[in-house]
Parts: C-alpha cells; structure tokens; sequence
C-alpha cells in the first residue's frame, strides 16, 4: 500500500533524484509504517495521516540515500558541518514515529469501550 507519490516527495524535498530511486526510498518508508502499524494490531487506510507520515520517513530516507552515495556528508569529530544530517534523519523519524503512535491511539478500541458497546447490545436486544 502506498502512501504518498513520487510526485508528492518531489513537491515536499525539491528532489531531482528520478522516480526509481524515490519509489525505492517511499516505498521502504511504506514498509516501515505497515510493519509498525501490524506490530500494534492496527490497519493502515490511505489518508492524510498516513500520507505525512509517509512523506517524513520517505524525506530521512532521502537523507540516507544522499549519505550512502556521498550527496551528503555525516557529521563526525573530524568533520563540521552546517547540517547534522544524521540528526536530521533521527529527528524526522522521531516525528514519524510519535505521529504513528498517535494514529495507533486514534484508531485502536480500548477494552473499555468494547465491553460498553457489548453492555449496549445487549440491552438493546
């Protein structure tokens, strides 16, 4: 299941990478979502929510393909840079992740509200 487009990472990012290699990178973001969300019991439904969260793994991961084929330099003791990339990809992961956590929320039954809907059934009955 996809979540955001190539076209919508290219709006976002401003990235001339070609589609393969953005398709590649959204799609590993998508995996990572539908392993997250199948972890904690929930289905992921083609959304807004899930679309920015797609759209802000997809841009680490830009970042790390950037690292991986020398676009981008980590920072390290040896080595200034005006950008922490590697912070960069935590913090954007960081967003995804908090953001999944309250997708989870919003669309998990607690416990409570399942036998307050089966106590309702039934007296309706």
């Amino acid at each position: 299941m996809t979540y955001c487009t190539t076209t919508d990472l290219i709006n976002v990012t401003g990235s001339a990478h070609s589609s393969t290699i953005l398709q590649g990178i959204i799609d590993e973001a998508d995996r990572q979502i539908n392993l997250y969300l199948k972890s904690n019991g929930v289905t992921g439904v083609v959304g807004d929510d899930l679309k920015s969260i797609s759209l802000t793994l997809s841009k680490a991961g830009l970042l790390e393909y950037g690292l991986q084929v020398g676009d981008l330099q980590a920072s390290n003791g040896d080595f200034s840079s005006s950008v922490d990339v590697t912070g960069a990809v935590k913090a954007l992961r960081d967003t995804a992740y908090k953001a999944l956590d309250q997708y989870i929320t919003a669309n998990t039954v607690s416990d409570k509200s399942k036998i307050r809907c089966s106590h309702i059934r039934s007296r309706c009955c």
